[in-house]
């Protein structure tokens, strides 16, 4: 029994129905004060997110803090019900097998295992990243000839890695090799790009902080430069006309209505288009106009971002339309995870292209950023098992020398796993169980991994690997607990 009104309760009120006062005057006898109306129908609104099959699913949400993770809704948060209902019938919330992992152990690219192998592990101090060479100057060559085949004379199609991604110098260096652009967000980006061979005028620098430090503005003319709000739009125009900044290329982010972001300039708002619009018309003519849009695949879902697209074009060719610019750049930032990047074919790219061309006739360039796509699987990070505890029901938690320190994005996406024999040094996928591995740190959510199945034999000592940690993982990973 679970005797409550509903959670849309409040939007059935607003459109004259109050159940709680109905409720309330059944009861008693009295009439309830009239609810004005404001509306005569309502809409709930729930959102379904698509997981990726390629990875194994837990059976239980993982434990986050000592909870069964962020949206406590298996089943209603009753974690003590869950974990009954699991253990009398084990079959009802297991995973759907991966047919292409049929051994529930996920699959590991050959160029991974050949990478990790190529490290001297006596010399390595754990935890470490791991730099994997031949993974990650593939990805990159296989982006640019990607590039280059949906290039066409009408149009150029290139990549921009994000620096922020990972600012590692080797990534920015197979990045300046393979014809990317270089995307800063800040000046001390702009400059670690110019450090490592990129020419001021293959960097683009957007962001909200593009300013700072101070003093830092390339004398150089920049490939492009992008605001992120009307008023970065001001200044930008201010430093144009008192030549402080010079671009080729001159243009706004815009933030699509409907879209919760803190980021570019929202276009639901009239009074804030309007502005938007009034400063684009004053931009100077010697610079080329462009549109930047970035909204994370990994956030939305791939299916959607391709919807939003379509959406910014339209709004693109009003943006055209009413200030008389013409857009010849195009940027569509994407946060793509690996696997949906590597998993979408040319032809999708090829009819995009179309699509923008036929909307916008006069872009001549379209920079994507597959930053993440890039960086996430050049790095792995190397920790060694300092302690395993067995508990009752075949619980069981490892120690282990690495941390959420090391990862701070475990929680978001699955990291796929190795674990080195200290005996023989074979490489062994690890699968679903119920092992949790717990960080270094005195901290109650440090838990790098849980529901884990460390291979038989597995003891102190012995290294694990966790791949896909070269994208926000090593750049966004600090110092704590080391003294």
């Amino acid at each position: 029994m679970n005797p409550r009104f509903p959670a849309w309760v409040h939007g059935a009120t607003l459109a004259g129905y109050n159940l709680p006062g109905l409720l309330i005057e059944a009861a008693c006898g009295r009439a309830a004060r009239a609810s004005p109306v404001e509306s005569r129908e309502f809409t709930r609104v729930v959102l379904e997110i698509p997981v990726r099959d390629e990875y194994p699913l837990p059976p239980l949400p993982e434990p986050y803090a000592g909870a069964v993770g962020h949206s406590m809704k298996h089943p209603s948060g009753l974690t003590a019900l869950a974990k009954k209902l699991h253990k009398s019938n084990p079959d009802m919330l297991e995973a759907v097998p991966d047919p292409a992992a049929p051994d529930g152990l996920p699959a590991i690219p050959s160029s991974f295992v050949d990478d990790i192998n190529s490290h001297d592990f006596a010399k390595v101090e754990t935890p470490q990243f791991l730099f994997l060479d031949t993974t990650a100057a593939k990805l990159f060559g296989d982006a640019a000839a990607r590039m280059m085949s949906l290039s066409s004379d009408q149009v150029r199609i290139v990549s921009g890695y994000s620096i922020k991604t990972n600012p590692d110098a080797r990534l920015i260096k197979l990045a300046l090799e393979h014809g990317f652009m270089a995307e800063a967000i800040s000046l001390l980006e702009v400059q670690k790009a110019l450090d490592v061979g990129f020419r001021a005028d293959q960097v683009i620098l957007n962001g909200p902080g593009k300013w700072w430090p101070e003093g830092m503005m390339p004398k150089d003319k920049m490939h492009a430069v992008f605001c992120d709000s009307v008023a970065d739009l001001e200044r930008v125009l201010v430093a144009l006309s008192d030549g402080s900044m010079s671009a080729a290329h001159v243009g706004v982010r815009i933030r699509p209505p409907n879209i919760v972001s803190r980021f570019g300039i929202p276009l639901d708002s009239p009074a804030i288009f309007a502005k938007l619009v009034d400063a684009v018309k004053r931009l100077p003519t010697d610079a080329a106009f462009g549109v930047h849009f970035h909204m994370a695949s990994a956030n939305i879902g791939v299916a959607q971002w391709w919807h939003l697209l379509e959406s910014i074009l339209r709004w693109c060719k009003s943006i055209e339309a009413l200030t008389g610019r013409r857009i010849e750049l195009l940027d569509m930032g994407g946060g793509w995870f690996p696997e949906d990047w590597q998993a979408e074919d040319s032809v999708r790219f090829a009819t995009a292209i179309d699509l923008i061309r036929s909307t916008l006739p006069h872009v001549k360039q379209i920079v994507s950023e597959p930053g993440k796509a890039m960086a996430q699987p050049a790095m792995a990070l190397a920790m060694r098992i300092l302690e395993i505890q067995e508990h009752d029901n075949e619980h069981v938690e490892a120690v282990v020398d690495a941390s959420i320190a090391e990862l701070p994005m475990y929680f978001f996406y699955p990291h796929r796993m190795l674990r080195k024999c200290g005996v023989s040094g074979a490489l062994t996928p690890i699968g679903r169980g119920k092992t949790h591995l717990m960080g270094r740190l005195c901290m109650e959510h440090d838990v790098v991994a849980a529901n884990v199945s460390l291979p038989q034999g597995t003891r102190a000592g012995d290294l694990l690997i966790f791949c896909e940690a070269g994208g926000y993982d090593r750049s966004m990973s600090y110092v704590f607990g080391r003294g």
